[in-house]
This record gives C-alpha cells, structure tokens and sequence, in this order.
C-alpha cells in the first residue's frame, strides 16, 4: 500500500505543471529525501504516520503524509512550491491502485530554515495532509 501511495503522489504532483515550472528539473520531486546533490529547488513527500483504523470489518487506513519544499532561494519561493502543492492535493480525491480515496486534506503547517556545511540557508515549507483510504 505504501508503494501505491507514493506512486500516486508521486503523479499527482508531477503532473503540476505550475508546480514543475518552479522546480529544478522535471525529476525535482522525491519520495523520502533527496539525493545528496540534487539541485535546489525540489519537492520531497513521505509517509509519516498512521495504519490501519480497525473499525468495521472493511480495511481503511487513516495516514499522515509529509509534503514539502525545499529552497535556497528563499522562504518566499518555498512558500510558492508549497502552495502549488496544496493547490494540487488539498481536498482533491487521490487515485490510489487497489484503494478508494475517502479524504485528502491538508492539516498541519511547517516551516523551518537550516543551514548547508557552507552556512547557506536552506528553507522548507510544507503540510502534513491526511489521507484516508478504504480497500476496494
């Protein structure tokens, strides 16, 4: 399940294009982390948390995604990548293989700064969102 998750993130978010036009390259969208010497600016998106909610007898899963981005630029244009991110999943039904899509929302909001060995700044924005699932 964790693989068609990423998998469809993964297209929902590639096929953006107002998002791809802030990014990098065409290939600036990771699943877990980026490469070590990906170039700036890109889009990470993880599973954080969640399972299965056990209520009934139909298998649904309540899960927490990570999605976020990254910028040297500025927290300015990582604000803009994550708001082509939400503008892309928030409240817009996910195609997940093997699953039916209940709920995709946006909940929490973050945003840090850290800085590279060299001392550069590097910002994040981004959103858990999440996602329930109900088994076909």
């Amino acid at each position: 399940m964790i693989n068609e998750l990423a998998t469809a993130l993964y297209s929902r978010l590639n096929g953006g294009t107002a998002l791809t036009s802030l990014l990098a390259g065409t290939t600036s969208i990771y699943h877990l982390q980026a490469p070590e010497k990906a170039s700036y600016p890109y889009v990470v998106y993880s599973l954080q948390g969640g399972g299965d909610e056990n209520l009934d007898a139909n298998r649904t899963k309540n899960l927490s995604v990570f999605v976020r981005g990254y910028s040297k630029s500025s927290a300015a244009q990582a604000g803009s990548i994550d708001a082509q991110c939400d503008a892309l999943l928030h409240l817009s039904p996910l195609t997940v293989s093997g699953w039916t899509n209940i709920w995709l929302g946006r909940e929490t909001d973050l945003e840090t700064v850290e800085n590279d060995p060299t001392g550069q700044a590097i910002y994040m924005q981004g959103a858990f969102y999440r996602v329930h699932l109900d088994k076909t």
